[in-house]
């Protein structure tokens, strides 16, 4: 279980000399009490750069089938990757995480949860001559997952819990002229499992073509992590390092690798992803910049900003972080899951007690 881990041993392993400090900045939770549920302005920017190991199927409107780019003021259109892609695969990589762990402990947990049965949109309902829904009653409102995620809750009596994972764009340094590729592929009939398509008289060869980012084209962003724990900022970070696919048609598609350069734990939000890339643009004048070099400059930029808080310089953290052993992980999420049951403890403590001045 790693419970003879100790997470700040995780810390300085993660952070160096650095992880004093680490610790000392990052909320501190030993009982449930209303205070705890009051935000605290405890402010991580997670600078992130997303390297494609394969190409990338990335566009975000239903009736588009381009990728999706975005306007910057050096004057190029250039690929980018919205939060809510990023988002929704964290969310089921850290549920992954507690998944594994629980069927491993469990058993042992019952002070903790009884049954564990959170997920995200599970299966979807049927109705004869109904448009399908999608079931999304399937949170359960109390594991690190939704208190980290946030969730809304079904249930009249309850209340919603805001994320405290905040989201940038995360922009390609590249013009798309340079950055996407157009290719085409065959489509398969689902009857005759063959591409021949009868068109009226003739049968022809039925061909589609998607426009996807190619191989090696860097998104540099950042998130924000609000108010965290210790163990909850470490086991978000795990998460967010084991991220490996994003994007449409993942089958096929959308492999990836997460580099975390940098951290600036601070007291308010700083930094833009889009800005970086505009820095980078006009610096490079709209040619292919390699990843090596993006994270040269997301080091680069965040320094400027080193006196405003704790910065943590270091493009190998996302490998240190994967690198964690199976106990060091499990200490990780024991911690966070003993820090949520606080938080949560707080919250509906701070909730009834606000409700019972309002009546």
């Amino acid at each position: 279980m790693g419970s003879q881990i100790q997470v700040e041993d995780i810390c300085k392993k993660l952070f160096g000399n650095e992880a004093y400090k680490v610790i000392e900045w990052c909320i501190k939770r030993e009982k449930a009490d209303r205070y705890n549920a009051i935000p605290k302005g405890k402010v991580a920017n997670v600078f992130v750069m997303i390297e494609p190991q394969s190409r990338l199927l990335i566009r975000h409107e239903s009736d588009v089938v381009d990728v999706t780019t975005v306007p910057t003021y050096a004057g190029y259109n250039v690929p980018a990757i919205l939060n809510t892609k990023l988002q929704a695969v964290m969310r089921r990589q850290m549920l992954t995480l507690l998944h594994e762990w629980y069927d491993r402990n469990g058993r042992n947990m019952k002070e903790l949860v009884e049954k564990y049965v959170c997920v995200v949109r599970p299966h979807i309902r049927r109705e004869k001559a109904q448009k399908p829904e999608e079931d999304i009653e399937a949170y359960c409102g109390k594991c690190p997952a939704c208190l980290i995620f946030g969730y809304v809750s079904m249930e009249e009596a309850s209340y919603n819990v805001k994320s405290r994972v905040e989201g940038d764009i995360y922009v390609a340094p590249v013009p798309d002229t340079k950055a996407c590729l157009l290719t085409t592929f065959n489509a398969v009939d689902d009857v005759t499992r063959t591409t021949l398509i009868e068109m009226g008289a003739e049968r022809t060869g039925a061909l589609y073509q998607l426009r996807l980012v190619e191989v090696g084209v860097p998104f540099v962003g950042k998130i924000v992590l609000r108010d965290m724990t210790l163990a909850e900022l470490m086991l978000t970070l795990v998460t967010l390092s084991r991220v490996t696919r994003i994007g449409g048609r993942t089958t096929h598609f959308g492999e990836i690798k997460i580099h975390i350069p940098a951290i600036l734990l601070s007291t308010y939000e700083i930094g833009s992803g889009y800005e970086l890339a505009n820095i980078m643009l006009m610096k490079y004048g709209g040619n292919l910049v390699k990843p090596e070099d993006a994270l040269s400059n997301v080091e680069e930029y965040v320094n400027k900003f080193s006196g405003l808080g704790i910065s943590i310089i270091d493009r190998s953290l996302a490998d240190k972080l994967r690198g964690l052993t199976q106990g060091e992980v499990d200490a990780l999420i024991l911690r966070a899951w003993r820090d949520i049951k606080i938080f949560k403890e707080s919250l509906d403590l701070f909730v009834k007690q606000s409700t019972e001045k309002g009546s």
